[in-house]
This record gives structure tokens, C-alpha cells and sequence, in this order.
């Protein structure tokens, strides 16, 4: 079982020209021997965005703070 902090992980900028004011963190990922999940904690800034997009698997998106 994997237990820390998310800040604990570092965050880096959202590099897309259509985000804006986005960091995300890689929480839960391949390095932790997990090569068909990840988990991933977005933090947007107010009046920040990410681009519309599409996956060709599931996903989850869990809101703490706010709405989209």
C-alpha cells in the first residue's frame, strides 16, 4: 500500500497551449508497478481551464473544491 500526502508529490504545469492555470501531480503511476492505472490530482487555478479532449479508456474525475 502506497500512503503519503499528494502535496508530497512534486506538481508541474500542464503543458498544452489550451490549458491554462493548470498543475498536476502524478500521485499513483507506472513507477509505483501500476502499468494500467494511474492517478493523477489536478489543481486549477480560478478562471483556469483545460482543453475539451477524449480517452480511449475510462476515467474518473472526482471534485474537492469547487465545480466544473
Amino acid at each position: 500500500m502506497k500512503c503519503h500526502h499528494y502535496k508530497t508529490v512534486e506538481a508541474t504545469v500542464v503543458d498544452d497551449p489550451k490549458a491554462v492555470g493548470v498543475e498536476k501531480r502524478l500521485v499513483i503511476g507506472p513507477a509505483d508497478g501500476t502499468p494500467n492505472f494511474a492517478m493523477r490530482i489536478f489543481t486549477v487555478e480560478p478562471g483556469g481551464r483545460t482543453p475539451l479532449h477524449e480517452h480511449p479508456f475510462e476515467h474518473e474525475i472526482f471534485f474537492v473544491e469547487g465545480e466544473g
